[in-house]
């Protein structure tokens, strides 16, 4: 009986410990939301300067290929210019498309490095599957 006053005792204690754990787990996670929210907030500003990046460089590609058709349609009033330009009408539209394809792919391709002979040649290593 002696004891019962302590156990209570320790029982507040403990709750209100406890109590405290509580309120200050829901302060780090408020914190935790707002660094979450800027970072995406961050991450879409990011995003969209990439966007008008792309946009950008689309546009100068476009551009150049422009002036650079301007510039050889400007050669119209030469007739050898013009039977020249007859002969292959089509392959300059094909070559338009390949100059604006050659940009996308130039962002979207990856090098991928070669291996090294040695790794090949070394035979100490085990490529067989359990």
């Amino acid at each position: 009986m002696a004891l019962m006053p302590l156990l209570v005792l320790l029982f507040i204690v403990s709750y209100g410990i406890l109590t405290a754990l509580v309120f200050e787990q829901g302060r780090t996670i408020e914190s935790q939301r707002g660094l979450i929210r800027e970072m995406l907030k961050d991450s879409t500003q990011l995003a969209t300067l990439k966007g008008k990046l792309a946009r950008d460089d689309g546009r100068r590609v476009q551009d150049k290929a422009s002036v650079g058709t301007d510039h050889k349609n400007g050669d119209s009033g030469n007739p050898a210019a013009t039977k020249g330009q007859d002969a292959k009408g089509s392959g300059a539209r094909g070559s338009d498309k390949e100059t604006k394809r050659s940009g996308k792919s130039t962002h979207s391709m990856k090098v991928i490095p070669q291996r090294p002979a040695a790794d090949l040649e070394d035979v100490r290593r085990s490529t067989g599957v359990i």
